[in-house]
């Protein structure tokens, strides 16, 4: 698209008119008439201001955007790389999903889907990187000028999503993870900063209040319109809840009594089983539902109670195979049915929940709690399940 028309698509996207933006610009309505037309262009010292006005890059406004990226190959890079994350042990699991994006970044320098997957896996990696837990702690010790390249690469590629993408999803994605990145680096100000940069609900003015209300249901394609609007709505406020619980069960985990941790869990888990009565809603709790469980088992583990680790475990496997039943089940379906049903989202998540892709997931938790777990403890965990 010309320069002109992508001034005219953003103007008309904030809602204002030519004359409007002229004045916010000091420049006349004939001029971004001129502008928009092609019969003239704006000149150098207004492109920035123009930009801000229309709340978009400079990139964005000569056709630079994140319309230009491939997103399939994205999503095969994410999925290789998550492969490699989640295979072996966990910190070189780590490492090695972050070498591999590093390259394709490097194969791809404009495609922002590999560069958010590049800083969300430097955000994982972090973790492991962190000399304040004694756990984890360890990886690139020997090397802190790789870990400070590797943070700086980070910061540079999320600095472009954020700048350059224009995709709102992309560029939230990246504050979120560099704020975790700052977490486990100890820069409280720079994380704060992130954070400030993403949306809260504790507004409580959210689109999916309003969005049911601006759907026609005049008509029956209407009413089922609205009907997946409400769905994709419960879908969104129950993984927002799934993630705090997680979060705090992982947090307790660390520095919690058993007891304490235990009584969190069950009661977390205890809102995800409601959840999960509906059937269009346990996509996405399942895994939120496996992670509780397993920091529920670490806290034992970590407390000297291999018994009680060794129990739970036994309760959560039963229900792991149920959840690969299920999606065995759901997945006979017609493919367009079940996203008709569940949504996009969920479909995916159910068509990849294999009994393959869950046992390497199982081998994966194993480590995990081994890491956290003293070797002794962690054997006779093992012996015990």
């Amino acid at each position: 698209m010309s320069l002109g028309n992508n001034i005219k698509k953003y103007r008309r996207e904030l809602g204002i008119t030519q004359e409007e933006l002229a004045g916010i610009l000091c420049v006349t309505g004939q001029a971004v008439s001129k502008w928009e037309s092609g019969a003239g262009l704006p000149d150098i010292t207004q492109i920035v201001p123009l930009a801000q006005a229309l709340n978009v890059s400079t990139d964005a406004l000569f056709g630079f955007n994140s319309d230009s990226y491939d997103i399939k190959l994205a999503d095969e890079v994410c999925m290789k790389a998550n492969t490699l994350r989640d295979s072996g042990e966990p910190s070189q699991g780590a490492y090695n999903a972050v070498e591999y994006l590093d390259r394709e970044c490097d194969e791809n320098i404009f495609n922002y889907g590999i560069m958010t997957a590049y800083v969300q896996a430097v955000a994982h990696m972090s973790r492991f990187v962190n000399p304040n837990n004694s756990y984890y702690a360890g990886l690139l010790s020997d090397d802190s000028k790789q870990w400070k390249q590797t943070v700086r690469a980070a910061e540079n590629r999320a600095k472009q999503v954020i700048r350059y993408s224009g995709d709102r999803k992309l560029t939230e994605e990246c504050h979120y993870a560099l704020a975790w990145i700052y977490w486990h680096t100890s820069e409280w100000e720079k994380g704060r900063q992130q954070i400030a940069s993403l949306p809260s609900i504790g507004s409580n003015m959210l689109q999916e209040t309003l969005l049911p209300y601006y759907i026609d249901i005049s008509t029956d394609e209407g009413i089922e319109c609205w009907k997946s609007q409400i769905r994709d709505n419960y879908q969104n406020f129950i993984r927002a809840i799934n993630k705090q619980i997680v979060y705090t069960a992982e947090s307790m985990m660390w520095v919690c009594p058993a007891e304490e941790v235990e009584k969190v869990c069950l009661w977390g888990l205890s809102i995800m089983d409601r959840f999960m009565e509906n059937e269009k809603m346990r996509a996405h709790c399942q895994g939120f539902y496996r992670d509780t469980y397993k920091f529920m088992i670490a806290a034992y583990l970590r407390n000297n109670e291999p018994e009680k680790a060794a129990e739970t475990w036994k309760i959560l496997m039963p229900k792991i195979d149920e959840y690969v039943e299920f999606c065995s089940k759901i997945n006979e379906r017609d493919q367009d049915e079940i996203i008709r049903c569940f949504g996009k989202k969920a479909c995916d998540n159910m068509r990849n929940y294999t009994r393959e892709w869950i046992d390497g997931k199982i081998v994966f938790m194993k480590g995990q709690l081994k890491s956290w777990s003293k070797e002794d403890v962690f054997a006779e965990f093992e012996k015990l399940i």
